[in-house]
């Protein structure tokens, strides 16, 4: 089911940026620009190398923010100061954040707007969107990656669905049927207690 939506329009934040992706949750498809399905999908990537996880990283190999499920690659998080100490690593370990959680304002992609257009065709803004950087190019990467499995998964639940229904539908048929049957055998068994020999009446109306 997707809700009504302006095509246009990031269903989580409201902007209106030049690229939308379409995910699926619980069966309701949503609109999200880049940084929001980042945003709101945070476990299933590194926030730092924007590497989209084919499988969760063993607990050795990765770190958890402190405030939301975010995964970093232990590899990618910010090494620790020389002077710190094993157990002062572990304690910085323990209060890592992610990006988004440690700068209220960060963005994982610049929410570019749609020029507007006049009825002729031409554009209203004062120039071309600025090209992106190498990490706006990952980001928009990983969520295109993202998107693809949200919309896979949501195909393979909707077959899945569509098989259990037609299972369901297959075993009430069987069932109506079987009901038919038994109802037609209690029709025969009244019809006979009510007449239980026509030959003996057939005589008698001679």
């Amino acid at each position: 089911m997707i809700p009504e939506q302006n095509p246009h329009q990031c269903a989580a934040c409201g902007s209106e940026p030049s690229i939308l992706h379409t995910v699926s949750k619980n069966s309701v498809y949503r609109r999200l620009c880049t940084d929001c399905l980042l945003k709101e999908h945070r476990d299933l990537f590194c926030p730092i190398c924007l590497v989209v996880f084919a499988a969760v990283p063993p607990p050795r190999a990765r770190i958890t923010c402190l405030n939301c499920p975010s995964i970093t690659h232990l590899a990618c998080s910010p090494p620790p100061s020389p002077s710190a100490t094993s157990s002062s690593s572990s304690a910085a370990a323990s209060s890592f954040t992610c990006p988004p959680c440690s700068d209220p304002n960060f963005s994982f992609f610049p929410k570019f707007h749609v020029p507007a257009s006049d009825q002729s065709g031409e554009n209203d803004d004062d120039g071309p969107e600025p090209l992106l950087d190498v990490q706006s190019l990952k980001a928009l990467v990983a969520a295109a990656d993202i998107a693809v499995v949200s919309l896979r998964n949501a195909t393979v639940h909707l077959k899945n669905e569509a098989v259990k229904k037609v299972l369901a539908a297959g075993i009430a048929k069987m069932r109506a049927k079987e009901a038919l049957g038994n109802l037609q055998d209690l029709v025969d068994k009244q019809k006979a207690s009510e007449n239980p020999n026509p030959n003996k009446r057939k005589d008698s109306d001679r």
